[in-house]
């Protein structure tokens, strides 16, 4: 939803609200004999089952504080008190407790309860001067997208809608010009890619919002050397060209090396001050939750150097003078 239809939600608000604490229900699961399936016997769900392991594991996820019978094992050995799943006397015996699927569901079941917590503290009201404030997920500071639960990729797709924008502008002015690979690689780097990559000095990217970025600017080299897709029309499979090749032809670098470069910079300044040893030298308040800093992020530089060092090798390299 969010890579391809532009759509955010937080998980915290996908949940029912208020909480209310309801007292755990039973209900008997029926064979239906046309199908030779099982649904889901709770009333509104529509959940069906081609068996009694999947319907215990569709309750585990959907109905997490209610019971299932099922016709052939009933209650089974009670819940897991790890995962929270129902589970027979055969798996109960076949140590449960030490499969992938019980670690995984302990850790989905950690994953709600944490946010049902967030959930409920977003309930707190806070006015000022007598009058209620307003509670947004999203704001926009400078220009780039904040969001509360310090999630970037909203902000990612606005740069990237801005800069598909600019492209196609621009690119149409080259191509009328019959600009050369390097003079198109020269225009894209100081308007398109100056806005595509705003405030990514600070994001925290994840694989997918850094595959979206390398996938633009990509098929923009591809646009301004010429070097597009082409389909074989006998066998019908689609052979590209190679993304080094296509990128040194147009003087540019991967988009991953260009984040490194703008956090490298950001490094230089300040590196040297004390706060930023304040900041790595301290210590996580208990029961605070862990977060990743853009220091220890893969694309930054190398963790194994100082900052200063890695600064002086990005910037000092031949396509930053170019540029």
């Amino acid at each position: 939803m969010e890579s391809k239809h532009g759509i955010f939600k937080s998980f915290v608000l996908n949940r029912v609200l208020p909480l209310e604490e309801a007292p755990p229900a039973s209900y008997r699961a029926y064979l239906s004999q046309p199908i030779n399936k099982l649904y889901c016997p709770v009333p509104g769900c529509t959940g069906v089952s081609a068996s009694e392991a999947t319907l215990r594991l569709h309750f585990q996820m959907r109905h997490p504080e209610d019971w299932v019978e099922t016709p052939k094992d009933g209650r089974g050995a009670g819940k897991c008190e790890a995962c929270d799943l129902q589970i027979t006397y055969k798996q109960w015996n076949a140590g449960h407790l030490h499969n992938q699927l019980c670690r995984d569901l302990a850790a989905r079941a950690a994953q709600h309860t944490a946010a049902a917590a967030s959930m409920e503290a977003l309930q707190q009201e806070l006015t000022a001067y007598g009058e209620m404030l307003e509670r947004v997920e999203v704001f926009k500071y400078l220009g780039r997208l904040l969001s509360y639960i310090d999630d970037d990729a909203q902000a990612v797709r606005n740069n990237l809608l801005k800069a598909r924008r600019i492209w196609a502008r621009i690119s149409r002015v080259l191509r009328a010009e019959n600009a050369s690979s390097r003079v198109c690689g020269l225009f894209y780097k100081a308007t398109v890619q100056a806005v595509l990559l705003y405030g990514s000095e600070s994001w925290n990217i994840t694989p997918s919002a850094l595959k979206c970025l390398e996938g633009f600017h990509l098929r923009a080299a591809r646009r301004m050397t010429g070097k597009m897709p082409k389909r074989d029309s006998s066998t019908g499979v689609w052979k590209y060209p190679e993304t080094e090749g296509v990128l040194e032809m147009a003087g540019l670098h991967t988009i991953e090396h260009y984040i490194a470069v703008r956090r490298a910079t950001i490094a230089k300044y300040i590196v040297d001050r004390p706060i930023f040893d304040m900041c790595r030298e301290g210590e996580r308040r208990r029961g605070s939750s862990h977060r990743q800093f853009w220091w220890q992020q893969p694309c930054n530089f190398d963790a194994a150097r100082s900052p200063a060092e890695a600064d002086a090798d990005v910037v000092g390299s031949d396509d930053e003078e170019e540029f």
